[in-house]
C-alpha cells in the first residue's frame, strides 16, 4: 500500500514539474547545478565573466589565478632547489636561530629575559621540526628525540627553556658530526 502511493505521490509531482523543466527552470531559487535554495547564480562559460563577453572575468576570479599561479611558481622553484641548495637554506636559517638561542640563554642569565616559557618552547619545537625535515629523521628517532627534548611546557620556566634550546642545538651539532663522521668512515 505505501509503496503504490509512494509511486502515485512521485508520478504526480513529476507530472507537475514537467512542464516547468521543460521551460529550463529548475524550480529552486536559484538557477545554479542543484536549483535548490542557495545554489547561487547561473553558472557563466568560461571567458564570459560577470558582463557576459570575453574578458569579463571578475577581479576575485582574477585574484585567485594570480595567487594560484604564483603558488604554482614557487612550489616549482623550491623543487627545482638542488640538495646543496636546500642544505645551504637549513643552515643559514640554523644559523640564525642558534645566534637568537644563544642571546636568549645570555639574557637568561643576566635576568633580563623578556620572552614567555611557551614562546621558547615553541621556537624550540620550530627548530626541531626543521631539523627533522633537512635530516629527514626517521619516525622512531624523531618520537625519542620529541619526547625527551619537549617536556611539558609548564615543567620548566623560561629561563630553563632558553638554557634548554640551547642544550639541544648541541645535541644537534654532535648528532651531525656523529652522521658526518660516520659517512667518511663508510667512503674509505
Amino acid at each position: 500500500m505505501r509503496k503504490s502511493l509512494f509511486s502515485a505521490v512521485s508520478v504526480f509531482a513529476l507530472a507537475a514539474a514537467a512542464p516547468l523543466m521543460a521551460q529550463g527552470h529548475s524550480g529552486g531559487a536559484g538557477g545554479g547545478p542543484g536549483g535548490g535554495m542557495g545554489a547561487g547564480p547561473p553558472m557563466t562559460p568560461p571567458g564570459m565573466g560577470n558582463a557576459g563577453g570575453p574578458g569579463g572575468a571578475s577581479s576575485a576570479a582574477q585574484d585567485i589565478a594570480a595567487q594560484q599561479g604564483a603558488f604554482g611558481r614557487d612550489f616549482g622553484q623550491q623543487m627545482r632547489m638542488t640538495a646543496q641548495e636546500r642544505a645551504d637554506q637549513y643552515r643559514l636559517e640554523a644559523q640564525q636561530h642558534r645566534a637568537d638561542a644563544q642571546a636568549m640563554a645570555a639574557a637568561a642569565r643576566a635576568g633580563t629575559l623578556r620572552a614567555s616559557a611557551k614562546e621558547i618552547r615553541s621556537q624550540m619545537k620550530e627548530d626541531m621540526e626543521a631539523f627533522r625535515d633537512a635530516f629527514q629523521v626517521d619516525r622512531k628517532a624523531w618520537q625519542a628525540m620529541r619526547d625527551q627534548w619537549l617536556v611539558d611546557r609548564e615543567s620548566l620556566d623560561a629561563a630553563q627553556w632558553a638554557q634548554r634550546r640551547m642544550d639541544w642545538f648541541a645535541m644537534r651539532d654532535s648528532w651531525i658530526a656523529s652522521q658526518r663522521d660516520w659517512a667518511q668512515a663508510r667512503r674509505h
